[in-house]
């Protein structure tokens, strides 16, 4: 048998060098290329190709928004497989994804992606017989050279994106000052419980050596961490309270054991009010300048 192994190898690779000009040839006359579908299709329009199923004119897919043969669309890539061949197209026409932020409803246009995975016989594959594999995509996908051909074909269904709620630049102008208004009121949340925490710290700074060597290396920690980000001087408001000892926790252990332990947790504590105090002076220092316009507002305070 041995003999026959040259032959079965140079026969492999005579099969995917085929494969490999079916696939250019593919790529050719069809990326980039603007089609109209002749199927009903599906798409979650959520950035990715969402899979359909293609058996002749059949068409199963599990996107949750369907749309009606005739949509118009723009081959993105082709991949052909031994027995597939996956066309990933994007819609041309977006559609409107609402979200709900607080209580306004908002909507983002989004574009609608798919993957037409057609099964092809094995050997029309095999043997690189395009206009056998075309036969198989023609009764899904119209290939058309320009966008205004395809909107000229008698099939494109001339979908267009849904229209806005009505009155919604007002929506949009509302949900601004919301916005707006949160970022305000988190600043100066901040602020209060920042200045309430560090004004508390001086009355906890003793000269115990133990914690006054934590209290030093926490200044030098707190400096080193400085931030610049609103946002994280916002959070810096929301920072979890200095660590306390635990009241077990020099109730274990023996004699010596117990002692470093407890020296342990006083420079524990000294690092933690150390850090926080220069963290949160300097957080009270510059938030103010975190605080936004509330668009609006000076339109009203004007009339």
């Amino acid at each position: 048998m041995k003999p026959f192994l040259p032959i079965l190898i140079l026969a492999a690779a005579c099969g995917a060098a085929r494969a490999g000009e079916l696939q250019n040839d593919i790529d050719a006359r069809w990326r980039g290329s603007w089609v109209i579908t002749g199927v009903e299709t599906f798409s979650d329009c959520m950035g990715f190709y969402n899979d359909n199923d293609v058996n002749g004119r059949l068409v199963s897919g599990r996107g949750r928004r369907q749309f009606k043969a005739g949509e118009l669309a723009r081959v993105d890539s082709i991949d052909l497989k031994r027995s597939r061949l996956d066309l990933r197209l994007t819609l041309v026409e977006p559609v409107l994804m609402s979200r709900q932020d607080g209580p306004f409803t908002l909507y983002d246009e989004a574009r609608c992606r798919i993957n037409f995975q057609v099964e092809l016989p094995r050997e029309i594959v095999k043997h690189a017989d395009l206009k056998s594999v075309e036969a198989y995509v023609m009764p899904i996908l119209q290939r058309h050279g320009a966008e205004d051909q395809a909107r000229a074909s008698a099939n494109y269904n001339g979908r267009e994106r849904e229209p806005l709620p009505p009155d919604y630049d007002r929506t949009l102008q509302r949900h601004a000052a919301w916005q707006a208004k949160n970022v305000n009121d988190a600043v100066q949340a901040s602020i209060f419980k920042l200045v309430d925490e560090t004004s508390r710290i001086p009355d906890r700074i003793n000269d115990d050596p133990d914690y006054m060597g934590g209290f030093v290396k926490g200044v030098e920690a707190g400096r080193a961490a400085r931030v610049s980000q609103c946002s994280d001087l916002i959070a810096a408001g929301n920072a979890p309270p200095p660590v306390r000892d635990h009241p077990a926790q020099a109730a274990y252990g023996s004699p010596g054991d117990r002692i470093a332990a407890e020296r342990q947790a006083r420079a524990a504590r000294g690092y933690q009010d150390g850090m926080r105090l220069t963290l949160g002076v300097d957080a009270v220092r510059r938030l103010p300048g975190c605080f936004v316009r509330v668009p609006g507002e000076e339109d009203a305070a004007a009339r």
